[in-house]
Order: structure tokens, then C-alpha cells, then sequence
């Protein structure tokens, strides 16, 4: 298993962060997780799994972040990808 993750922060919403990456993930030919919630952000392609995780203070201090990003303004979110060979 091969796995990468990315931490971010966006100035905008995070109704803004999930349509681009709903649209993204599409037009490179992810398909939703069918084992998904609907507004679960979680992507399968192939032997591939990409998911977006929206950051809550909880989360960065479990991860050892502290309070960056800043969650007062903007959205802070995680990509992570997974592929099993």
C-alpha cells in the first residue's frame, strides 16, 4: 500500500472546497465511494482512494498542527490518497 496525505487551508467556504473537488475528482474519472454518506468526500478509481477530510480543532491537535490552520475564517481540510498495488 502506498499512501500520501496533505494538509491545507482555503479562505473560503467549505461548501467552495468540496464542489471543486467533487468537479475535479470527476473530470480525472474518480467515481464516488458507493460505501459513502452522501456528503462524504471520499473517491475510488481503479486500485485507488482518494478522500477530503474537513480539519476541526479536535483533528489538528490530534495530528499534532496546534491551531494552524486558523478554522475561524476559511477552511482547513486534508487530501489523502491511497493505492493498493
Amino acid at each position: 500500500m502506498v499512501y500520501a496525505e496533505r494538509t491545507y487551508a482555503f479562505p473560503g467556504t467549505r461548501a467552495k472546497v468540496a464542489a471543486h473537488y467533487r468537479t475535479a475528482a470527476q473530470q480525472d474519472g474518480w467515481s464516488p465511494d458507493p460505501d459513502d454518506l452522501p456528503d462524504d468526500l471520499r473517491f475510488v478509481k481503479e486500485t485507488m482512494s482518494l478522500q477530503i477530510v474537513f480539519l476541526t480543532a479536535e483533528l489538528l491537535a490530534e495530528a499534532g498542527h496546534g491551531s494552524r490552520p486558523d478554522l475561524s475564517t476559511g477552511a482547513g481540510y486534508s487530501i489523502s490518497i491511497e493505492s493498493y498495488e
